[in-house]
């Protein structure tokens, strides 16, 4: 059978009604014959065509593994061994035998779609009128397709629950279920002596001669109907053969389709890319015209451009011959600015001379004061207006100070002046500290001839590799011993340090000035102090 289920899913009198429906009475002889039903061809045609359909349908339904339908001696009908017969089952002959009589319905129905299949295939009549249904049927259910088969199960059962009396092609009623079931084969057949063994009366045998002639005249009718099946088979092919070629055409007809479909698509892309040039080349066009405008301006600025070169040009000239004059000019004030130097170099070293002169007799009047001031109260020279003044100048702080933040030297012959102004001096002090690597002579003999009294130690080099050189101890020392001959004491110093001792010399009711650089003075020292000097560009040299 075309589906394992179909035992499961069919009733007995349906299957024999369906195999009354697709067999004619020829091809039930045929089959039952193949199948080895009876033994016998002759005990074969003395059995009806309804005892024969009864036959298969329990072959069908009963048999397992591979079983062949046998004759037993007690006239019923029972699987027989596989031993015993090696020719396929009954449920294979028989599929195969239904494919082979439905092969155009099953060529018919591969073809077509499954919604298809559930529109033409929906109801029985118009198939049952064609006499087609049962072809159409197995074709449904030898499909491969789930659906299909389905439908054709659907459609039997529909159909066999509609007909009260089922009939093939107009041919005699089948019998009812009840009647199928008691159809019992009437002759058996003895394997030992081959002898024919008879149930039934002697007057019972002459009907069943009569029987087998009825069974003769309606075998030649079916043969005929055989013939028109054929012919009707035969158009169906024919019609199939052109669906096919119909089909064939169309599947052609979409791939022409989707090559034309193609087509148009390349074409409407090189469109595309043609309006897009053609934008293109307008606006390169356009680009063109701007160019040409531009060109013409160039132009036009080129010739402004060739005046603008040739007025230059002549104030070239001129200016060539300005500059030949001023440079003679210049040298001129060169000459006049060397005379001038020269001039003033002289007085220069007159003024250093005679400034060391008054600074030397400066100092001996501080001596002579501090000699005699017990004796006269005021040095020589001294009004009663006139501060005594005491510079302590502390020149490693104001050189660093000066050359970290400006670059520069401080000049310490204008610093002196500038600080004492009309005030008394009575003593200016300059601590250094000596540097093995530099040679501070020529510095130190200035200060000597500026009225700067020297005082220098060496640096001292530690044990940890650290060098010490500083006078703020010494400082305090002289400024302290010096503090009962000074009314104003001036540092030249921003160090913190010294904050102790502006505040001492405050306490003595003397007054103490700072001179230092603004960043580098200490705020609280600056604070403390009476006044503070800020250094600026004019002492810096």
């Amino acid at each position: 059978m075309p589906n394992s289920d179909l035992k499961l899913k069919i009733r007995r009198d349906q299957l024999t009604w369906f195999l009354d429906l697709l067999l004619d009475e020829r091809e039930v002889f045929q089959l039952s014959a193949s199948a080895s039903i009876v033994p016998d061809f002759d005990r074969l045609y003395a059995l009806s065509k309804r005892e024969l359909l009864a036959s298969l349908t329990d072959a069908f339904l009963h048999q397992t593994g591979d079983p062949k339908i046998a004759v037993e001696s007690d006239g019923a009908y029972a699987p027989r061994s596989p031993e015993k017969n090696s020719e396929s089952s009954v449920e294979e002959l028989a599929s195969q035998f239904f494919t082979e009589k439905a092969q155009g319905a099953i060529s018919r129905v591969g073809y077509m779609e499954v919604s298809e299949i559930e529109t033409f295939f929906k109801t029985s009549e118009v198939l049952i009128e064609a006499g087609d249904f049962a072809e159409i049927v197995w074709a449904l259910l030898t499909d491969k397709r789930r659906e299909v088969v389905e439908h054709g199960y659907q459609l039997l059962n529909r159909t066999y629950e509609s007909l009260e009396e089922p009939h093939v092609n107009g041919q005699e009623t089948l019998l009812n279920t009840e009647q199928l079931e008691e159809i019992q084969p009437q002759y058996v057949y003895d394997a030992e002596d081959g002898r024919q063994q008879s149930d039934a009366p002697v007057s019972e045998i002459a009907q069943l001669e009569q029987q087998l002639a009825n069974s003769k005249a309606d075998y030649t009718s079916l043969e005929q109907s055989h013939d028109r099946l054929d012919q009707q088979r035969s158009f169906l092919l024919q019609e199939n053969r052109g669906l096919k070629s119909e089909a064939d055409a169309y599947h052609e007809n979409n791939k022409r389709l989707k090559t034309l479909e193609e087509e148009n698509r390349i074409l409407r892309e090189q469109v595309a890319r043609y309006i897009d040039e053609t934008s293109e080349l307008q606006q390169l066009a356009e680009e063109r015209e701007l160019l040409i405008v531009e060109k013409g301006q160039l132009a036009e600025k080129l010739k402004e451009y060739e005046q603008v070169k040739a007025v230059k040009e002549t104030f070239t000239a001129d200016l060539k011959l300005v500059e030949e004059a001023i440079y003679k000019e210049h040298q001129e004030l060169e000459d006049f600015q060397r005379s001038l130097d020269n001039h003033f170099d002289t007085l220069e070293s007159c003024h250093q001379t005679a400034r060391g002169a008054l600074n030397q007799i400066r100092q001996t009047l501080a001596y002579l004061d501090t000699q005699e001031l017990n004796a006269s109260q005021r040095p020589y020279g001294m009004t009663s207006e006139q501060p005594r003044v005491g510079v302590f100048v502390d020149v490693q702080n104001m050189f660093y100070a000066a050359k970290d933040r400006f670059g520069r030297r401080v000049d310490y012959i204008k610093l002196l002046d500038l600080i004492v102004g009309p005030r008394y001096l009575m003593v200016a002090y300059a601590y250094v500290v000596q540097i093995p690597e530099i040679n501070q002579s020529s510095f130190l003999s200035l200060l000597e001839h500026n009225g700067y009294t020297i005082k220098s130690k060496d640096l001292r080099l530690r044990g940890d590799g650290s060098a010490k050189g500083d006078w703020d101890v010494g400082i305090a020392v002289d400024v302290v011993s010096m503090l009962g001959s000074l009314d104003v004491v001036i540092l030249a110093s921003g160090d913190g340090d010294f904050c102790p001792l502006a505040e001492l010399i405050k306490q003595q009711d003397k007054r103490v000035e700072v001179v230092a650089f603004e960043h580098n003075t200490s705020m609280d020292l600056q604070q403390i102090a009476d006044q503070f000097f800020p250094i600026g560009d004019e002492l810096l040299i």
